[in-house]
């Protein structure tokens, strides 16, 4: 299987990963890395590629520039363009989602191979998974990490508006995208049971929409146990020795008395993360503090106030109430400390100090934290909302508790640092049994068998969307025709006739569409009244517009394109004053990305379009004219046109520019018929085209025969036919 996994958000590397530097950046971006290079090793998986935003932004590392990153032999970060280079929270990136879907259709289309399943990890990269899904007619797998609808009631018992939720998080947007996800998805992957029955349970759902709880793995090559720094002839890496120092030493600046057992907790500074009730407990606690010190690791931070008001806020809280249970000497709150070698030797320090693990969190979806505590054998005190209760009863490593209640946790705390055997019951549970449960292999096992199941599912199960998808055949093409439609495809049915019989012979290479300026309705008409069905690719209303298909699945990412510096209600007040100019009606000829006109035929032509730019430059906004048959003009944004259409296409499926032929006869066809094009000329065509014959730069056949047969005659003119096929016309 080739499987491809999105996830676009955050800062995603295969070394040194920053977990913590940003609410972005947290366990999703670990996960999504170990699924990758873990999947990879299994010998039934080709590649596995990651998908994410590429970055160039000097806050940031250059590593999130490289468009390649090989993780493993099989394995690799895909990094493509999306919203620009500069590093944005993930609310921002939700108007770049269609061309990071056309991104990646067109890298897999350079690659020459189809993803068997497409698996997209959390809102945004499920939207993007289930179009790329679509087009390739892949499953399409979403994990959700967290949802929008758990979280949109939390922010209003916070005392958020709805309103504001939606100005800074987007969040009914996401809430709808999560919907869309649940009703197309062929698989939902949760780590937790909680997750499956209480996040989703939110959502509308088919009764037999397919969930599969697969707890996520741990890297236990990281995490191993506190007490190999005590096993005779134990290989450890140099890197940890070294994490071992530096972490002493920061602990070492805070307390007094650094040989107490240790109370560490490890989370974003995020106000769901409830570490004052922590520092409440322990603050108000003389027996807490007579046994053990703090040490919260709360994110990464260089200066509080050039953090995110939210940060900003919780750090404050932290150092307040530090100050007001006079805890200096006996808790620490350090800047900086690194993901990859630092947090597991905090871990084994606290388990070397008998010390314990505390997240004190209202909920936790998962408990990444509590396990990766439990495998270095450093039992926890964690909440008993979300994830956690499976992994108490997995391991029996901690235990869980009601976060509001004070008391319980400070309870739990002292039991656990000062009942020996239940430390050490605890201590040894953990090690052992998140091997059992929570090793990488065993969840990539699971996971790969959900997958062969969803891959083999029978033939006339609906795909992604329900609908047949074009890529996989879009994919198989080297050539392609593009023809107009009026008095070019149509008008002469001996030689349309003929020319089907060629399409229909040479479809295992060549791919067909139409480019015309009628609306897609009109489009559809024409060509079942011509018993044409064997069709790629319509481009319609002038170039505003692409279908996929004889299911008519639009280009999203076009249309996503064309919006930028487009505003039609500039041009229709800019053309207003024109007399010589006539709205055509609604019906049809106005669409979202085209405004049409009728030219006055008394008015000259030359003169009128003049007036027609001068308008327009008043109006700032970017656009293109296109003037056809003397008498129809079109306004379109400035990305779309029949001939940018054309290009758009060939570099999203990667077919040579060359090996697409062209056929047209009047103005509105120009732009699609110059450049490398093979454009075809039909012989009936309109005076407009004669200043093609002149030029040297274009790559124009001019045919002497009508419609149809025009066609057939330019696709022999450039060997894309056998010459036999041309002696009908």
């Amino acid at each position: 299987m080739y499987i491809q996994l999105i996830s676009i958000h955050g800062l995603i590397r295969g070394n040194d990963v920053e977990m913590g530097r940003d609410a972005d950046t947290g366990g999703q971006v670990r996960y999504v890395l170990e699924l990758a290079k873990t999947l990879s090793e299994f010998p039934g998986v080709e590649c596995v590629d990651l998908f994410t935003r590429r970055i160039k932004d000097k806050r940031v590392s250059d590593d999130y520039s490289q468009e390649i990153e090989e993780l493993a032999p099989k394995c690799r970060i895909v990094r493509l363009p999306c919203g620009g280079g500069r590093y944005i929270r993930k609310e921002r990136l939700w108007p770049y989602m269609d061309d990071f879907v056309d991104a990646i259709i067109s890298f897999t289309r350079r690659e020459g191979r189809s993803p068997a399943v497409i698996h997209g990890h959390y809102a945004d990269a499920g939207y993007v998974a289930k179009e790329v899904a679509a087009v390739f007619d892949a499953p399409f797998i979403f994990t959700g990490h967290s949802l929008g609808k758990p979280k949109l009631e939390y922010l209003l018992s916070e005392d958020w508006t709805h309103e504001r939720a939606n100005k800074e998080l987007n969040i009914d947007h996401r809430i709808n995208v999560e919907q869309d996800c649940l009703t197309v998805a062929d698989l939902i992957v949760t780590s937790t049971r909680h997750e499956r029955d209480q996040q989703y349970g939110q959502y509308h759902k088919d009764p037999e929409l397919r969930f599969e709880v697969i707890p996520p793995g741990t890297d236990l090559d990281r995490f191993f146990p506190y007490y190999d720094y005590e096993m005779p002839g134990a290989e450890i890496d140099e890197r940890y020795k070294q994490a071992r120092v530096n972490m002493t030493k920061q602990l070492g600046r805070f307390h007094i008395n650094p040989d107490k057992p240790l109370i560490l907790a490890l989370c974003r500074p995020d106000r769901r993360k409830n570490i004052n009730a922590l520092i409440e407990a322990y603050g108000e606690s003389k027996e807490l503090q007579a046994i053990a010190n703090l040490a919260v690791f709360a994110g990464i931070r260089d200066d509080i106030e050039s953090m995110p008001e939210n940060e900003q806020q919780v750090l404050n809280d932290m150092l307040l109430a530090m100050d007001r249970y006079d805890l200096y000497g006996k808790m620490a709150i350090p800047k900086h400390h690194g993901s990859e070698f630092d947090v597991p030797e905090l871990y084994r320090l606290a388990a070397s100090s008998r010390g314990i693990f505390v997240n004190s969190a209202f909920i936790e979806l998962f408990g990444l934290t509590a396990i990766e505590a439990s495998a270095a054998g450093l039992p926890f005190v964690v909440t008993e909302d979300g994830g956690p209760q499976d992994i108490i009863e997995n391991c029996q490593s901690g235990l869980i508790v009601d976060v509001n209640n004070q008391r319980q946790l400070t309870e739990s705390m002292i039991k656990l640092l000062t009942d020996d055997a239940s430390w050490e019951e605890c201590s040894n549970n953990g090690v052992n049994l998140v091997r059992e449960h929570y090793a990488w292999k065993a969840h990539c096992e699971r996971y790969l068998e959900c997958l062969k199941e969803v891959v083999t599912a029978p033939t006339n199960t609906p795909s992604a969307v329900g609908k047949t998808a074009p890529g996989r055949r879009l994919a198989s093409l080297d050539s392609l025709l593009i023809t107009d439609i009026d008095n070019t495809l149509i008008g002469d049915e001996e030689a349309l006739d003929r020319l089907r019989e060629i399409i229909h012979d040479h479809r295992d290479h060549l791919g067909f569409g139409v480019a015309s300026g009628r609306a897609l309705e009109l489009v559809t008409e024409v060509l079942d009244a011509h018993d044409i069905h064997e069709i790629d690719v319509i481009i319609s209303s002038v170039g505003s517009e692409i279908y996929y298909g004889n299911d008519l699945l639009a280009d999203k990412g076009y249309a996503s394109q064309l919006r930028t510096k487009w505003h039609p209600d500039r041009i229709r007040e800019a053309l207003d004053n024109l007399a010589f100019l006539q709205l055509q009606p609604e019906d049809h000829a106005q669409r979202e990305f085209k405004i049409s006109y009728d030219l006055d035929d008394h008015y000259d032509a030359e003169k009128a379009l003049a007036e027609i730019r001068g308008a327009l430059a008043q109006a700032k906004s970017a656009f293109s004219l296109i003037f056809s048959h003397g008498t129809f003009v079109d306004i379109l944004p400035h990305r779309a046109s029949k001939g940018k259409a054309v290009r758009y296409l060939v570099g999203k499926w990667n077919i040579p520019l060359e090996n697409v032929a062209t056929a047209g006869d009047s103005g509105n066809d120009r732009d699609m018929l110059v450049g490398e094009t093979a454009g075809i000329v039909v012989g009936n065509h309109d005076k407009e085209l004669l200043s093609l014959k002149e030029s040297k730069a274009n790559r124009v056949y001019f045919a002497e025969a009508h419609c149809a047969g025009g066609i057939i005659e330019g696709l022999q003119h450039y060997d894309m036919i056998n010459s036999a096929d041309i002696a009908f016309a």
